[in-house]
């Protein structure tokens, strides 16, 4: 037992096991992409040492999950439709700096 508490390799994995287990709050909810993620963060870095906000981290990243866009959101209303590849033109000094677009 002795040889074991003189070990590095048992300290240094203790260690990051003890910081793993101290963020799993917020490593859950990074993983899950809660929807506040930094409130999860914060309640967990300063609330933990005072053992009442590791439990309300870990309830909090198991909140409510970020909500995707819709697929219309990512359209830009009343913009171009274009169908096919958009090319960049000149630039080349010629035209003043100014660049074309061909589609």
């Amino acid at each position: 037992m002795h040889q074991l508490a003189d070990s590095s390799v048992f300290w240094i994995a203790a260690i990051v096991a003890l910081a793993v287990l101290y963020m799993l709050p917020t490593l859950i909810g990074l993983i899950r992409g809660v929807d506040r993620l930094a409130l999860v963060f914060l309640v967990n870095l300063i609330g933990a040492p005072l053992l009442i906000g590791w439990p309300a981290a870990l309830i909090l990243a198991f909140g409510p999950r970020q909500s995707p866009l819709p697929r219309s959101a990512h359209r830009i209303p009343g913009g171009p439709r274009c169908r096919g590849r958009v090319r960049v033109t000149g630039g080349s000094g010629t035209d003043g700096g100014r660049r074309g677009y061909s589609y």
